[in-house]
């Protein structure tokens, strides 16, 4: 019974450790809204991982959302970077992109992603059909890090 005891309490220990503390990783949001002149916005989230800085890399996503004016998404574009640094330069080592069009009569049409420098850029277009016509948005991001591992 005592056998049976202690293990309980071990395992018991051994959950609180795991679990309850956080992880060394903690999120970073930053959103931003630009409203447009038909009534509709754009609204811009920049997401990432604060990490040990002597790992000097850096990982996050720029997502611009498209939004009528009742604040529902029409569609979106998300690039998402991973980053080096070291104080004096910064560079882009991977880059991918996603899209999504959620409201009704919007398509994504074309996307694609790149990198260079410092950047990480994704550039998507949708369509709106509505009748018998349609017209084309288009929406750039580029998701940059700093020489100190800050995303923008």
């Amino acid at each position: 019974m005592k056998k049976f005891l202690a293990l309980t309490l071990l395992l018991t220990l051994l959950c609180c450790t795991v679990f309850c503390f956080p992880a060394s990783a903690t999120e970073t949001t930053k959103v931003t809204v630009e409203k447009l002149d038909n009534g509709d916005y754009i609204e811009t989230i920049i997401t990432y991982y604060e990490t040990d800085d002597r790992a000097a890399t850096r990982s996050g996503s720029k997502t611009n959302n498209y939004k009528n004016g009742d604040g529902e998404i029409m569609w979106s574009v998300t690039v998402n970077g991973t980053f080096t640094y070291n104080g004096t330069t910064s560079s882009c080592t991977s880059v991918s992109r996603s899209t999504s069009a959620p409201g009704a009569n919007w398509t994504i049409k074309s996307s694609s992603c790149s990198k260079s420098g410092n950047c990480a850029t994704a550039t998507a277009t949708a369509t709106y059909r509505y009748l018998l016509f349609s017209d084309d948005y288009s929406m750039t991001i580029n998701l940059y890090c700093s020489p100190y591992g800050i995303l923008s």
